[in-house]
């Protein structure tokens, strides 16, 4: 993948971009990089998409903003300044992890601008429940808001994130996993940015979160999620089941937290399918 630097409304974007025709717009998320996306991005674009797929703020030195907070509302107004920079009117989001939350939040903010969603391991907040286990799935919501998150995730090679990817992707192997988790190595691997991953964990509020967030966006979207993820699959087809018509959930068995890597060629089609029957 190739990258640029744009900018817009006081935020700086490093994005890759190809092809030509509808926006659509790939989020990825963390432990993770836009590399993740190249097979998904040459297929929309072999479909007929113009595709881009940005580096999410603080995973990019230059897309660092000293000060800026890492809360939801702001991480979505984010992918909306994205559609600014680019001339954008509308565009489907693709979220993996924080992206999903980003295309959530952007939806819920400004429908009109988001034409589909597709989003990846991450229900909408507003089927999540704080049940005993749903906590001890997400530990390290908490783990990365010690002030020694930084310190202990750097350790030996970024030990950390291989760990995550073990516990998110049990059956997961092989080299394409292995690149993934060599690219997000890489690119957490600058103080600045493992501080910028995390703080998107330390924005995290303990006690409710934005009421935006407390329904879902009247936008339709295919929510994809696995049956080995540390999150529970029936809360991917409730959340579909808040959404619009041609909404729908996509459970795919035996995958993680990365589905549209673990089972390639089943999530693509099924995207390019979902975006299909999506109103012009």
């Amino acid at each position: 993948m190739q990258f640029r630097t744009i900018d817009g409304s006081g935020q700086r974007f490093v994005i890759s971009q190809a092809g030509s025709g509808p926006d659509v717009v790939l989020l990825h998320g963390f432990p993770d990089t836009p590399h993740s996306y190249g097979p998904l991005q040459d297929a929309l674009v072999a479909a007929g998409f113009r595709v881009t797929a940005p580096w999410l703020r603080g995973y990019e030195r230059e897309t660092i903003v000293a000060g800026r907070p890492y809360d939801a509302l702001t991480i979505g107004r984010d992918a909306l300044a994205l559609l600014d920079a680019l001339g954008l009117q509308r565009a489907v989001l693709v979220g993996h992890d924080w992206g999903a939350l980003i295309a959530y939040v952007a939806a819920a903010l400004q429908p009109q601008r988001v034409h589909a969603l597709v989003t990846l391991a991450i229900p909408h907040p507003s089927v999540l429940r704080r049940t005993p286990s749903a906590v001890w799935g997400v530990r390290h919501f908490f783990a990365l808001k010690l002030p020694w998150a930084a310190a202990s995730a750097r350790r030996n090679d970024l030990a950390y994130l291989d760990r995550l990817y073990s516990r998110w992707a049990p059956s997961w192997t092989g080299p394409v996993r292995d690149e993934s988790l060599a690219h997000a190595k890489q690119a957490l691997a600058s103080p600045q940015t493992l501080d910028g991953a995390i703080a998107y964990y330390r924005a995290i509020p303990l006690g409710k979160g934005p009421a935006l967030l407390e329904s879902a966006p009247a936008v339709p979207g295919l929510i994809v999620g696995g049956t080995e993820d540390i999150i529970g699959s029936e809360l991917f087809t409730q959340t579909a089941a808040l959404l619009p018509a041609p909404s729908r959930a996509l459970i795919v068995p035996g995958a993680g937290h990365w589905p549209h890597l673990e089972s390639r060629e089943l999530v693509t089609g099924e995207v390019l399918d979902f975006l299909a029957r999506v109103p012009a």
